[in-house]
């Protein structure tokens, strides 16, 4: 009974850094498109629009601009933060950093290939999934994160597949700025098309 309970405690940081790794990638999304939308240029054209038009706002940048602007929002997100993570778009997506696991650093990495849905949502397939020098099987992550714990709405996980689906569209419901995505494209300099969905009001009479 004591060696299964010491095994049970010993598990329960490798399930809690698998966690985590799928909730970064759930936040740095949302900060992604965050900080799309809060870069200089969008946000004047945001403050140009009126809440009653339901025009959308095209937002077109590259891999290096993309790399800059989720720095920024992670520098702002950790500041003062002992653990922190990192995102770089080159090849692939890729998010990693470093955590402390039974008194440890230890290195982990997530990489993942991002693809634009007919609908404007964006569908990630997962790649590879690495806690220190050890490959994690994918699926079974997905699986234990999907059952054991509440996502956001607008975040699916479709374990058999090594796949996230990211509801963009409805991200922040029908009263909030949502998104849509038209180009993701990791080639040469890359190439990243969104559309910001602002939300409508009625026009008074």
């Amino acid at each position: 009974m004591r060696k299964a309970s010491k095994q049970t405690k010993s598990r329960n940081p490798w399930k809690i850094a698998f966690i985590s790794l799928i909730g970064l990638l759930v936040v740095l999304v949302a900060g992604m498109f965050l900080a799309v939308s809060l870069s200089s240029s969008t946000t004047k054209l945001v403050n140009q629009k009126s809440t009653n038009q339901s025009e959308p706002i095209s937002a077109t940048i590259n891999k290096a601009q993309l790399n800059q602007l989720s720095n920024y929002y992670l520098d702002k997100l950790q500041k003062g933060r002992p653990s922190q993570y990192h995102f770089e778009v080159a090849n692939e997506g890729i998010v990693y950093g470093s955590l402390t696991l039974l008194g440890s650093n230890v290195d982990y990495s997530l990489t993942f290939d991002p693809k634009v849905m007919p609908n404007g949502n964006i569908e990630l397939h997962a790649n590879k999934l690495a806690l220190g020098k050890f490959p994690v099987p994918i699926s079974f992550v997905l699986m234990y994160v999907k059952q054991n714990y509440k996502l956001p709405k607008w975040v699916q996980l479709i374990p058999k597949d090594k796949t996230i689906k990211l509801d963009i569209i409805h991200m922040n419901g029908k009263n909030g700025i949502n998104y849509r995505a038209r180009t993701i494209d990791l080639k040469g300099q890359g190439k990243f098309a969104f559309e910001i969905l602002l939300p409508t009001t009625d026009k008074e009479d």
